[in-house]
């Protein structure tokens, strides 16, 4: 269900918090891109691997995890998200040195929609990461956290109601949610919200 507080609409990219007093994961996400490019050809992979980079002694974040194209939830934000976010999207558990089952999941949206304005919206480049995004509001799919677009299968972007979930649960000092795009003709969105 949509937030009703939520205007203006807006869509993040979701990024782990950096600093010496934490640590994250670098996944492998090939086979969850590959899964995202063909989903025929390819099947979604049962396990994720990673390894932690950052300060070996910092805080394992709770959103540990840039890649775009697989957010990477810890076990308490899967609890706590899995009851709205589950019809949308697959839970896959993420495989971490020091770490047990369960404790982290990389979450593969399945919603595919044809949202983007492509008039307004600079094409792709070469890596799929189109610059300037704009979306046509109507076309959102409003309910689902988060989604992909068919042009560009490989990055995730985050609905405002879902982002800002995330962020109450972990607290804003743990998250950066980067504007791609919003409604609101006066906000200005990341210069490169899906850039590192």
């Amino acid at each position: 269900m949509i937030e009703p507080s939520e205007s203006p609409l807006e869509v993040f990219r979701l990024v782990p918090p950096f600093g010496d007093h934490f640590k994250g994961l670098l996944i492998d996400g090939r086979p969850v891109i590959g899964w995202e490019l063909d989903s025929e050809a390819n099947d979604l992979p049962p396990g994720v691997s990673s390894e932690w980079h950052g300060n070996p002694k910092g805080m394992a974040a709770e959103y540990p995890s840039g890649h775009p194209a697989a957010p990477v939830l810890s076990r308490r934000l899967t609890e706590e998200t899995r009851s709205r976010f589950q019809d949308f999207g697959y839970y896959i558990p993420v495989i971490a040195p020091g770490t047990q089952p369960g404790d982290y999941y990389a979450y593969v949206p399945t919603v595919v929609a044809d949202c983007l304005d492509k008039n307004a919206s600079s094409p792709p480049d070469e890596a799929g990461e189109i610059e300037r995004t704009v979306f046509v509001p109507a076309e959102l799919p409003l309910d689902a956290p988060c989604f992909r677009l068919p042009d560009n299968r490989t990055y995730v972007y985050w609905n405002g109601w879902a982002a800002r979930l995330i962020r109450s649960i972990v607290g804003p000092e743990n998250i950066e949610l980067r504007l791609v795009w919003s409604s609101d003709p006066h906000a200005t969105p990341h210069p490169r919200p899906m850039g590192f």
